[in-house]
């Protein structure tokens, strides 16, 4: 019988097969009964239950398997004399099961015995003993844990001292010799944790590879050897920030879940580190696809780990914060619900005493202060402090997450100050905030985030009546030093810096001397900052839902406020190109010619542009080329050869920049435009960037040879702005212009439209009032100023506005004093009257090559016209047809695609081989997501995403004659994410688009004026103008009776680019 349990066990140790350990123990069982007392073999096999049942207590979490294995093993150890040579490991078994024991139940008298029993145990064996450095080894291990439980730097120093022995005892040829090593790495984490020493992270990821590299494929305890390497470079990212780490762990702890078979006690483990590094990329990057991977791996962590189990406290705990923070970004209640279930469960399952109570008490009190920010409840509040300070009183000194818990409770105490202005909560919040940055190593990643709290409480404390002498300084020194913490996540940096020069604009003059930063110098460090807080290895989707960009926002508009206030007007333009349309720049970015590199470093070029390639494709597509599996990083990438994640070419191109910039001649490279580099954007005429403040308005007029002229706009706010912005927009929603769904009945309704349907209630007198406000308040004060700057001419100045903010989504180029048709007695004032308009998203957008032509020149251009009269599940628009006709009888060299040859495939492949395109088709701007804003073409849409995939370096003319084409997205403002933008991006110099929804039969008219107007510039030769071209059809439908109050008609029709 013992000969099958034997087999039995080892079939199971292979296999991790349960039914073989069942099989194993119930053959022992009955050889146990079968076997005499006296009989030489009985105390072996007693010995032997006592460890497959202690096997089966690890795999099920059956708390009678564990005791009747102590109980096996304290029989056997007591009729084993001390000096048979098998006393030690029958004396370690017993150990094993004893700690095995205080992990569960958290009793140091257990962990105490432990240590006994494998120190007896050693000291009964010489080195050269084969079972001497797996006792050195167990013995660490519970010197490790009673530092983790106690906090004695002694025990943490034996348990190193103790796995080193072990290694240095063990040759690399010996089967235990990765365990040894993995075991090594582990207790130099922990000193990593507590001392804050690189040296000894570094020690433990180099000790983790190394168990990995002698741990052969097949081998039982590779996966768990990898999953430890993870853990390791986990634990780097977390400390320092390097995403390369984060990559690795999730690549490791993805490949360590692939090697391990469904039902193998092991899975749920690394399913629980795997689901937790996809958590931690979610918390750096913001990536959804993360975070669903997260939950998806933790809740089967949680379901396949049995009641009663040792570590389901702990994964119901990771589980409840996965669900919490997609609480936090869907806002659906049964998350919430679901984390506060988990979360008090995981409390509830951990007796007082035990090591990791602390841990959950924190975890519960988080929930609950995310219960009080939706409910709003005081008591969920109080209930979150309660458990914060228990979690604290619980946690021993020097215990590695002490910093953390004093943070979390520094927090809680803050918000309950805020709600109910006690002074004591706050004066307690700065004591815990405080001694967290105390403790807390200085190179640790989320220094930045303790550094602007503290800086908070004192900021908070200044503007109280409990105010202190030094309260200022003391904050601006935190701000200060968290905004300096390279370590840190570029974000909170961010927003220390936004604290800090909103603290100097309001007592300039307390920090005039360094090292504090004077205030531009402070927004000059903040927008170094923007590029590396949107970052690159994620899609693009993924970048515009982020919570960067609002932030961003923000702060770009403080700092070029602060620039106008201080007369740097040309400073004040390089900061808002640099801050504007981020992510655009970024793709643009990505095809930056590499001639001059080419030249001089054509290996660093060859690679760059290879990088480049990788990137713009993952940029676009659905998830930035990762699969929300977390099988998708099953192998470390190199740079050539197997395809890469988004995320290491990322890395890799950030790599290329920076030995790039070590070059000589190329230390600009890639950076931001200096004004001298901008002046070229007003060729054509002056650029006028307005910025709208809450503290003020102004213009920045760039004119001649990139000279500035400021414009103040001292009858423009910020809330007046927002309220043109919301009163345009309601009135455009009552009207349905800004609806997705399309009709095509004519009872009620004066036209059938692309996008909308304008009904026979008239909606002039509101945009007579809107536009009149954007005259007088914005339009008719600038304009006096350009008209001062330009010499005089019989033909209109060309001006192209760059608006900011709400201004970003009002029609400017139409604005005017408009009088009613009825009883006119006044002049109009118009900017037509006076300027023809375009519009641009960014200076950098001017700076392409004109388009300039021989006279007659006979092969331009080619037009490719897209005609669709009734996309499937779309509302017929028949006037599509008569408008491609009109292209096509006035465009010599024309291409029509209409109805059923329109496809998404015909027209991006015609698109790469024509001049000019022309879309005459259903439009939307999908405000859930905008990047799913669409062309309606016969086989589906053709999508914002789609168009900024490609480039198209010798598109010229891109005619967008449908719905709302250049609308935008008014919570990223400043990002222009438009279909206009993104053909912009794709290559086109000007694009024709429309702010809301037009009629289809007034499509045809613009249309005919317009290529009227270009063919004859064509003719001509010299620079196309389709601005003018635009002009002159507004023109024509405003001289029509009654065209010019048909205000919906003619305004939403805008040119972008040159």
């Amino acid at each position: 019988m013992q000969i099958l349990a034997r087999r039995a066990y080892e079939q199971y140790g292979t296999r991790g097969d349960l039914d073989a350990l069942e099989a194993s123990i119930q053959c022992y069982r009955v050889a146990v009964g079968a076997t005499e007392d006296d009989h030489p073999e009985k105390v072996d096999i007693i010995n032997n239950l006592g460890v497959v049942l202690g096997r089966r207590f690890k795999c099920t979490g059956e708390c009678q398997d564990l005791e009747e294995a102590i109980s096996l093993q304290q029989l056997a150890n007591a009729l084993t004399p001390d000096d048979s040579t098998v006393k030690p490991s029958r004396l370690s078994n017993l150990a094993v099961s004893i700690f095995s024991r205080f992990k569960r139940e958290g009793r140091t008298e257990d962990l105490e015995e432990a240590i006994g029993l494998w120190t007896r145990a050693i000291e009964l064996v010489p080195d050269s003993h084969v079972h001497k450095p797996g006792l050195l080894n167990n013995l660490g291990s519970s010197h490790q844990t009673r530092f983790k439980q106690l906090g004695k730097l002694e025990d943490l120093k034996s348990a190193i001292s103790l796995h080193a022995r072990a290694v240095e005892l063990t040759p690399d040829s010996h089967p235990d010799k990765p365990s040894l090593l993995n075991n090594s790495g582990n207790s130099h984490v922990t000193r990593f944790l507590q001392l804050g020493k690189l040296e000894d992270l570094e020690s433990a990821i180099s000790l983790h590879a190394r168990a990995v590299e002698l741990t052969p494929d097949g081998h039982p305890d590779k996966p768990s050897r990898l999953n430890n390497s993870g853990n390791s470079h986990a634990t780097r990212f977390e400390q320092l920030g390097k995403l390369e780490d984060l990559e690795s762990a999730i690549a490791l702890h993805a490949r360590a879940v692939d090697l391990t078979t469904d039902g193998h006690p092991d899975k749920p483990s690394l399913l629980n580190s795997s689901g937790l590094s996809h958590r931690t990329r979610f918390e750096r990057l913001g990536l959804i696809e993360d975070l669903e991977s997260a939950i998806k791996l933790l809740t089967d962590t949680a379901e396949l780990t049995p009641d009663g189990h040792s570590n389901k406290p702990a994964r119901l705990s990771n589980l409840a914060g996965s669900l919490v923070r997609r609480y936090e970004r869907t806002r659906d209640l049964k998350d919430l619900e679901k984390a506060i279930a988990y979360q008090s469960r995981a409390v509830d399952l951990t007796p007082d005493g035990h090591p990791e109570k602390p841990s959950y008490l924190n975890n519960l009190g988080a929930v609950l202060q995310t219960k009080f920010e939706q409910s709003g409840s005081l008591d969920d509040l109080d209930q979150a402090i309660t458990h914060q300070t228990n979690t604290v009183s619980l946690a021993p000194e020097g215990h590695p997450n002490k910093p953390r818990w004093l943070h979390n409770l520094s927090n809680l105490l803050f918000e309950r100050f805020n709600e109910a202005c006690n002074a004591p909560d706050l004066e307690e919040a700065i004591r815990c905030s405080t001694c967290s940055v105390e403790l807390l190593p200085k190179n640790h990643a989320a220094r930045a985030s303790r550094l602007r709290l503290l800086g908070l409480l004192f900021d908070a404390r200044l503007h109280s009546p409990h105010a202190q002498a030094d309260d200022a300084t003391r904050a601006m020194d935190a701000y200060l030093e968290a905004m300096q913490h390279s370590k840190s996540h570029p974000l909170e940096r961010l927003r220390a810096c936004r604290q800090y020069t909103d603290l100097l604009s309001e007592f300039p003059h307390l920090f005039t001397t360094p090292p504090r930063l004077a205030l531009l110098d402070a927004y000059k460090y903040a927008l170094e900052l923007v590029p590396r807080c949107i970052w690159l290895g994620n899609n693009v989707r993924g970048r515009y839902t982020s919570e960067e960009l609002p932030v961003i926002g923000a702060v770009v508009n403080d700092a070029v406020t602060a620039a106008i206030s201080a007369g740097e007007y040309g400073l004040a333009l390089e900061w808002l190109e640099t801050g504007r349309a981020v992510v655009w720049s970024q793709v643009l970015q990505l095809r930056t010619p590499l001639d001059d590199l080419q030249q001089l470093h054509p290996q660093l070029a060859d690679d760059l542009y290879h990088v480049s390639q990788a990137l713009q494709h993952a940029a676009t597509s659905p998830s930035g080329s990762l699969s929300s599996s977390p099988k998708a990083h099953s192998a470390q990438p190199s740079l050539k050869g197997q395809a890469l994640s988004s995320h290491t070419y990322a890395l890799e191109y950030e790599k290329l920049v920076t030995q790039i910039h070590e070059l000589d001649g190329f230390k600009d490279f890639l950076l931001p435009k200096t004004l001298s580099q901008l002046a070229g954007a007003c060729a054509a005429g002056p650029v006028v960037v307005i910025n709208a403040h809450k503290s003020r308005c102004d213009a920045l007029v760039l004119y001649g040879a990139g000279d500035i002229a400021h414009v103040p706009l001292p009858d423009l706010s910020l809330l007046c702005a927002k309220f043109i912005q919301k009163l345009l927009w309601d009135t455009l929603r009552a009207k349905r212009l800004l609806n997705r769904c399309r009709g095509n009945t004519r009872d009620e309704f004066e036209h059938d439209d692309r996008g909308g349907r304008v009904t026979a209630m008239d909606p002039s007198d509101l945009m007579r009032i809107i536009l009149a406000e954007l005259w007088n308040r914005v339009v008719k004060p600038i304009m006096d100023v350009v008209c001062t700057l330009i010499p005089s001419s019989a033909t209109l100045p060309h001006v192209t506005w760059c608006p900011t903010g709400p201004l970003a989504f009002l029609p400017l180029h139409a604005a005017g004093i408009y009088p009613e048709r009825k009883g006119r007695n006044t002049d109009s004032q118009t900017v037509m009257d006076i300027a023809i308009s375009s519009y641009t998203p960014t200076l950098e957008a001017l700076l392409k090559p004109r388009t300039s032509l021989a006279a007659g020149c006979a092969e331009y251009p080619k037009v490719l016209v897209v005609s669709q009269p009734d996309t499937p599940n779309c509302a017929s628009i028949p006037e599509t047809r008569t408008e491609a006709g009109i292209v096509m009888s006035l465009i010599e060299h024309s291409t029509p695609l209409d109805d059923t040859e329109g496809t998404i495939q015909a027209v991006l492949e015609g698109m790469a081989t024509h001049d000019w395109v022309h879309l005459a088709c259903h439009g939307v701007q999908n405000r859930a997501d905008p990047m799913d804003s669409a062309f309606a073409l016969y086989d589906g849409r053709l999508t914002l995403s789609s168009l900024m995939s490609q480039h198209l370096p010798n598109a010229d003319l891109a005619v967008l004659s449908a719905c709302q084409t250049a609308t935008g997205d008014e919570k990223l403002s400043e990002e222009a994410v438009h279909l206009a933008a993104g053909m912009l991006n794709a290559g086109y110099k000007s694009v024709i688009g429309t702010m809301w929804s037009i009629s289809d039969y007034i499509a045809p008219e613009v249309m005919r004026v317009f290529y009227t107007v270009m063919a004859e510039q064509v003719k001509a030769g010299g620079e196309l103008q389709p601005a003018y071209a635009l002009h002159e059809a507004m023109k024509a439908l405003r001289n029509k009776p009654g065209g010019v109050d048909d205000f919906m008609r003619w305004v939403p029709f805008v040119h972008f680019g040159l």
